[in-house]
């Protein structure tokens, strides 16, 4: 008779529970170890990576491989004249495949904010539609020749970012295409000097085509963009006074909010818009050739570090978001802020107002401080909430208005 002792027998299920765990982590390891594997440098004819990596419901992590999808579209781009019809089209279904496998593997809001990525993706799609039909019809249930389908709404193209694409993808007068997405790959990847040195001559002469390119690719450059700036501003004006007057948008930028100020004014109201450098000026001169924009007759004056260009009393309605009025030393307070108010102060009429909307930067008080040495006074301050945890001070819009004292009273806006 055999006699097996008690720590015999657990030392033989140790060992047999340590062989059963090895064999289930083996094939994770080996797994892993694919993974982590280098993908192999892409050859001209191949540009983008064979190896597909799962992607990972981080929104950095989604744009990180995003970015990789679309620097390999730049070099498809820089070598097209050197591919054949078959490679570009494999190319292009290979980074189209990448894009779904990165952008289902995301929730719906993660997947949203990475929408600053459809200009490039719908101009693979369209490409490819041009090239191959066929292997499109492979891809349509995520694509359509208009880009991504599964997006939601931030996905779609209203009508400021259609035109904007047409400019950035079919204008070659206006940007390389394969430039302009460079710029927004170093955007996403914060390499700012990089985008001021690819721009060479231009450096010197006007930095805004670079600075336009980004507000495209942003996200926030779109008509949906400027009906919200417009909700914002109506918290503090009364919308029936301002049909018929004279609108001065201060930053216009890529003009989003033009359509909705049209429409708050009407025909018989004015549009005027103040930016600082001439690719702005150009922007909008091309842009406003589209007649599916409706924006209307509009001014563009060039303005100034210390003065906004605009005629003395001309102006019923001053707005401006993101120019962030206040900020800065005492010193630039001084020397610039108080001196451009001021500018702007003579350009309105008696009674004007003029709304800020800097999304609570700098603080109210702050602002307060800033607009009464201007001596503009205060009429009404709006508060929104807000869940973003980074936020350290209210986010809010704020209208001011210029003493009806200081001057006669505005002439009737029905004759503008």
């Amino acid at each position: 008779m055999t006699i097996h002792s008690p720590g015999r027998r657990l030392r033989w299920w140790l060992l047999l529970l340590l062989l059963v765990n090895l064999g289930l982590m083996l094939p994770r390891l080996l797994t892993g170890f694919q993974e982590e594997s280098p993908a192999r440098t892409p050859s001209p004819a191949e540009p983008f990576p064979t190896v597909e990596r799962r992607a990972s419901g981080d929104p950095s992590a989604q744009k990180n491989a995003l970015v990789e999808v679309l620097e390999g579209f730049i070099a498809y781009l820089q070598s097209h004249p050197r591919l054949s019809q078959a490679e570009r089209v494999e190319s292009l279904v290979r980074s189209l495949n990448r894009s779904v496998a990165v952008l289902e593997a995301t929730g719906q809001a993660t997947r949203g904010s990475a929408a600053i990525f459809k200009f490039p993706l719908r101009r693979m799609a369209e490409e490819l539609s041009e090239l191959d039909p066929k292997a499109m019809q492979t891809l349509s249930k995520h694509f359509s020749e208009q880009g991504y389908r599964n997006g939601g709404e931030s996905w779609t193209f209203d009508s400021l970012e259609e035109v904007l694409y047409q400019l950035v993808f079919h204008d070659r007068d206006y940007i390389e295409p394969a430039l302009a997405m460079q710029i927004m790959a170093w955007e996403v990847k914060g390499q700012k000097e990089p985008i001021w040195s690819a721009l060479g001559p231009e450096r010197d002469e006007d930095q805004t085509k670079a600075d336009t390119i980004r507000q495209i690719f942003s996200g926030y450059a779109s008509t949906r963009s400027g009906h919200v700036q417009m909700t914002r501003a109506l918290h503090v004006l009364d919308p029936e006074t301002l049909q018929g007057c004279a609108w001065a948008e201060l930053g216009y930028g890529t003009g989003k909010i033009f359509e909705a100020v049209r429409e708050a004014v009407g025909p018989q109201g004015s549009i005027v818009g103040v930016e600082l450098g001439s690719g702005y000026e150009e922007l909008i001169e091309r842009l406003s050739r589209h007649p599916s924009l409706n924006w209307g007759p509009i001014t563009l004056v060039r303005g100034s570090q210390d003065d906004c260009g605009l005629p003395a009393e001309s102006v019923d309605l001053v707005h401006e978001t993101g120019i962030h009025v206040g900020m800065g030393s005492p010193e630039t307070l001084e020397r610039r802020t108080i001196p451009w108010l001021q500018s702007v102060k003579r350009a309105m009429r008696p009674g004007a107002i003029m709304v800020l909307d800097d999304f609570g930067s700098p603080s109210i008080d702050r602002v307060r401080l800033v607009m009464a040495r201007a001596g503009l006074e205060e009429v009404r301050v709006e508060f929104f909430p807000t869940t973003r945890t980074d936020r350290t001070q209210p986010d809010f819009v704020a209208a001011f208005r210029k003493p009806a004292e200081e001057g006669p009273h505005p002439p009737d806006r029905k004759n503008h």
